[in-house]
């Protein structure tokens, strides 16, 4: 089967996979083109026969959710917006870039004026280099709603001028930054109508629902704690939300579609898994359908079977766990500079660690390389060294009492019901904890 799959940057990959493969080998076998392990952040997209947006499933096969037409049409997305310091590795943040900049031509995410000229200003420089007035080019009204004035277009202009020198990949962290913060950021959004008929957009992200008019003007908030349950019935997505006077009410969104109410199903279970969970459960992971043959294998053979089997949703890690397979995953590939990418606070950017080449343009030789990456190596192997046994994550800070035993941080300390016990005279060589 072959796939034509879109990046962000309009540029067309061709991908080749088998006759019944998952959309999860088609994504792999594009991500692993494009050099990248964080593969979880993406999605693979394509349109419906009535012009919705749909989410490929990863667990499905793509023969049965798309038409018989080839090559099959797809559209590589970001489906999970983090953080640009929580990104890893610079292939992947130059898509989130990619991505968010389509959404800032499409008036997706808007901003104040003050934060459209910084913003024009880096976009101008990651795309044309340094100031030239013969080139340069900004997009100040399509992010703000508004034509700048000759004083705001001075303003551009000199802040474009003292961004000279700096790399694309350097000015695309910095344009992420200041679009992270935005209030739409890392928002999906999906066209409904209310019970009466209203055209509504519904936004679907990290902390809640945003129920808004055409223009995008608010009209209500839904925040994932007090949703006590999501559901869908053909068309119709139903949400049991609970009122401040502890009453109950359903909020009800008809869509274009079977397939599009679905979506918004899908949309709302797995983004609240992404950002809210710890990790993603089974009652999630293994919910599934069954066509009619499948119906019947289950009856007839076995109800465990296989066959015919169609997952709901495909989400499978939490952003915690992304971020800590990817991390692990790269440092597994022997990626030198981890420390200093994972570790880059708001203000550093990934283009501040020094690479191979940056090294021999300096002037150092192959030697003093291979002892840098090698001090590197070893500086990571102490920091995993310092980590929580448990939680694999914050450093160790607890000792327990009268033994002395320092193994894991405060917070999994505080989680203990029962001290470890060591074993073969006082070594930590076996450990049985108990949780609560």
């Amino acid at each position: 089967m072959l796939c034509h799959v879109t990046r962000p940057d309009s540029v067309v990959m061709e991908v080749e996979v088998d006759a019944k493969a998952n959309g999860e080998d088609c994504l792999n076998k594009v991500c692993r083109k494009l050099g990248i392990i964080e593969v979880d952040y993406f999605g693979l997209q394509f349109t419906g026969g009535k012009g919705e947006n749909l989410w490929l499933n990863l667990r499905n096969r793509i023969c049965q959710q798309m038409d018989n037409v080839t090559p099959c049409r797809l559209r590589l997305r970001v489906k999970f917006f983090v953080e640009p310091h929580l990104i890893l590795q610079e292939q992947t943040r130059h898509l989130f870039f990619m991505h968010v900049k389509e959404d800032l031509h499409n008036g997706h995410l808007r901003m104040c004026s003050e934060q459209a000229e910084e913003l024009s200003a880096l976009l101008a420089q990651a795309e044309f280099g340094d100031y030239n007035q013969n080139t340069a080019q900004y997009w100040y009204s399509e992010l703000c709603g508004e034509e700048p004035s000759t004083a705001t277009m001075n303003s551009i202009v000199s802040r474009h001028k003292a961004l000279e020198g700096f790399s694309q990949a350097s000015v695309e962290y910095q344009a992420l930054q200041l679009i992270s913060a935005l209030e739409h950021y890392g928002v999906e959004w999906h066209w409904a109508r209310d019970a009466n008929g209203q055209r509504l957009a519904i936004g679907v992200g990290p902390e809640g629902i945003a129920i808004c008019k055409e223009d995008f003007s608010l009209v209500n908030r839904v925040s994932y704690p007090i949703i006590q349950i999501a559901t869908q019935s053909g068309k119709t997505v139903y949400l049991t939300v609970t009122k401040d006077t502890n009453d109950s009410v359903v909020l009800l969104f008809k869509l274009i579609s079977n397939r599009a109410a679905s979506g918004l199903y899908r949309a709302i279970t797995e983004t609240h898994a992404f950002y809210r969970c710890d990790t993603v459960t089974n009652a999630v992971m293994m919910q599934y359908s069954r066509d009619f043959k499948g119906h019947l294998a289950s009856l007839f053979l076995n109800e465990n079977i296989n066959v015919g089997k169609k997952y709901v949703f495909d989400i499978r890690r939490t952003s915690k766990e992304v971020y800590d397979h990817a991390r692990r995953a790269l440092y597994n590939a022997g990626v030198a500079d981890l420390v200093s990418r994972s570790e880059g606070g708001e203000g550093s950017s990934p283009s501040h660690s020094p690479t191979r080449d940056d090294q021999q343009d300096k002037g150092l030789d192959c030697s003093s390389c291979q002892q840098s990456r090698a001090l590197q190596e070893r500086l990571q192997k102490l920091k995993e060294a310092l980590l929580c046994m448990l939680c694999c994550e914050e450093e160790i800070d607890a000792a327990f009492c009268p033994c002395g035993h320092m193994v894991c941080c405060q917070n999994c300390a505080n989680q203990l019901q029962v001290r470890p016990l060591s074993m073969l005279g006082g070594n930590l060589d076996f450990f049985f904890f108990f949780f609560f």
